[in-house]
């Protein structure tokens, strides 16, 4: 859509300026007008009457005066009025578009900006004499009463999103900001801090009407606003505007929203790594990034080493451009800090997985949580594996030479290690993608680099009392690499760990479909050909029923468009197999 910002060099004096020169010259049905004025020149009075009052108001709104929010009603009406007269032009259809759109974020803000602005609606007129203008949400899982903030403009672009996805079109594109539950509630507990919504603004008027003299000469500040309705819509599942008999196409901007909740996410990678539960930020959870709907597929994306959920925006932005993404799906994010003990993380995810299904759907009615997708890039496709496994004693063994339940140990203390041994795949996850996952390690891990970063994490203290107290309680039983110290995440990954050659060899389940994709873009003398940090090698595993490479490095290989396609052909892949 063609940008259009109004001037601000007036007053209140000059809306009305502005209007009377042009109400008896241009506007439609002025004095010297004829009695019935062609369509096209009735809608370019239109257009002037919607330029020359956006023109005014804005300088009014740069002065703090509420009637900005008036100037800028009227000069949105006056817009939606000119196509609606001349619905076949289309340069008076482009011309009216961008005057709309400028409008009505100028009538957004002000309104935002004096307190008028609320989810119920927008309070139009002066303070003697006041409307208030209704919101109807449009296809959007929330309604009028569940909005925080209608955000304009948008946000800011942001370095972790390489293309901003939107359409031209007749409308104002906008991010809706939910507001959290108040009630204890799965979407409470589970939704990620800020919740943003694509959807576009549409102020409705009715068809023009035939204004007298009297109501011409009053000005747009002092005539009766006629009555509208705001209309706040989903833009993937609605196409167009009805304007009279023009069907202009929705504007949108799908992008918008992840970057506003980008905006109000600190960067955890480097933190949650190096000083895990260091912050409040930093502690693990599970986030839904918009309000769950029933019969949506949750699509679980876990990031890897040193990094953080916003390393998925980029792929998150180009699978939005997919509706039936939008329609079929909902992304969940794993939240941990990395640097933290890796079976610990493991059974946090699987606890959270857990108590969302159970919360979201405690009478078991919503076949399609039964069939989630588990998504995990490098030492995140490792925890996405953890999900799907049934290690028996395996794990435990590759820590310990005494069985389990002949260790010394507090009962609370038993209570906490058990799960992060011993648990069974989770029923509901049907399907796993592994994105240069290390499955046999990476030597970078047993380099320097590996070994400098090992020594500068940060074991939590709960973490590093607990192997303490089964050292002491439990003399000599512990395996050689952990009766030194308690291992970091960087010592899981080294090839010789034991604990992920043990995870290297268990099979999933003949009920989990699994997919591989692998970094190419580096050839190593001694490991082959690989992303850099893990070769192919390691990444290749057995069991999975698709495998591509993608030529880009460790940390680029989930933002390459061959990826994203990929992506979208499992997922559709999943759709039909699933029966969704």
């Amino acid at each position: 859509m063609g940008a259009v910002s109004f001037c601000r060099r007036g007053a209140l004096g000059a809306l009305l300026v502005v209007w009377f020169a042009g109400a008896a010259l241009a506007a439609p049905g002025g004095l010297f007008a004829s009695p019935k004025p062609a369509p096209d020149v009735v809608a370019r009075g239109y257009l002037k009457q919607a330029r020359d009052w956006g023109t005014a108001a804005a300088k009014l709104a740069e002065n703090n005066d509420p009637h900005a929010v008036d100037g800028f009603y009227a000069a949105t009406e006056a817009a939606w009025n000119a196509v609606w007269t001349c619905p076949g032009s289309p340069e008076i259809l482009r011309e009216a578009a961008d005057l709309y759109a400028a409008a009505l974020e100028g009538l957004l803000e002000t309104a935002c900006h004096d307190g008028r602005l609320t989810g119920q609606g927008i309070v139009i007129g002066p303070s003697c004499k006041r409307i208030v203008v209704p919101i109807e949400t449009r296809a959007l899982p929330v309604d009028g009463s569940s909005i925080e903030k209608i955000v304009v403009p948008p946000p800011p672009g942001d370095s972790r999103i390489a293309r901003q996805h939107c359409r031209e079109g007749f409308g104002l594109p906008v991010v809706v900001r939910v507001r959290q539950a108040t009630a204890e509630s799965a979407s409470e507990r589970f939704a990620a801090d800020r919740q943003s919504l694509a959807a576009t603004a549409v102020l409705r008027f009715k068809m023009p009407g035939d204004e007298n003299f009297l109501e011409k000469f009053a000005g747009p500040l002092a005539r009766d606003h006629a009555p509208a309705i705001l209309d706040i819509a989903n833009p993937v599942e609605i196409a167009a505007v009805h304007i009279g008999s023009a069907r202009p196409l929705l504007a949108a901007d799908l992008t918008a929203p992840l970057l506003d909740v980008l905006e109000g996410t600190p960067k955890a990678g480097l933190s949650g790594f190096i000083q895990p539960y260091g912050r409040g930020d930093t502690q693990p959870r599970l986030e839904f990034l918009e309000p769950h709907q029933p019969g949506r597929i949750p699509v679980v994306f876990v990031h890897g080493l040193a990094s953080d959920e916003g390393t998925w925006f980029d792929l998150l932005n180009e699978l939005r451009t997919w509706p039936e993404f939008h329609r079929r799906y909902e992304p969940w994010v794993f939240h941990y800090p990395t640097g933290a003990a890796f079976l610990q993380q493991s059974a946090v995810l699987r606890r959270e997985l857990r108590a969302a299904v159970q919360a979201l759907d405690p009478q078991g009615t919503d076949p399609n949580l039964q069939k989630m997708v588990l998504v995990g890039h490098s030492m995140g496709g490792l925890h996405a594996k953890m999900m799907v496994v049934a290690p028996g004693t395996a794990i435990w063994d590759a820590i310990a030479t005494r069985p389990f339940d002949q260790m010394e140990m507090r009962p609370e203390l038993r209570a906490f290690v058990a799960p992060l041994f011993f648990f069974e795949p989770l029923p509901f996850v049907k399907r796993v993608v592994y994105i240069a996952t290390p499955h046999a390690g990476s030597s970078l891990a047993s380099r320097a680099v590996g070994r400098a970063a090992a020594v500068t994490v940060r074991q939590p203290a709960e973490s590093t009392a607990v192997y303490e107290e089964l050292k002491v309680l439990n003399p000599g039983v512990l395996q050689n690499d952990f009766e030194r110290s308690l291992p970091t995440t960087v010592d899981i990954l080294e090839p010789e760990s034991a604990i992920l050659q043990t995870l290297r060899g268990l099979r999933t389940p003949c009920w989990v479909t699994t997919h591989s994709v692998i970094g190419t873009a580096h050839e190593s003398l001694t490991g082959g050909p690989g992303d850099c940090v893990v070769p192919v090698s390691s990444a290749r595993i057995e069991g999975v029923v698709s495998e591509i490479e993608v030529p880009a490095t460790h940390t680029r290989v989930h933002h390459q468009p061959a990826t994203v396609r990929e992506l979208e052909r499992i997922l559709a892949q999943h759709l039909r197999e699933t029966g969704s």
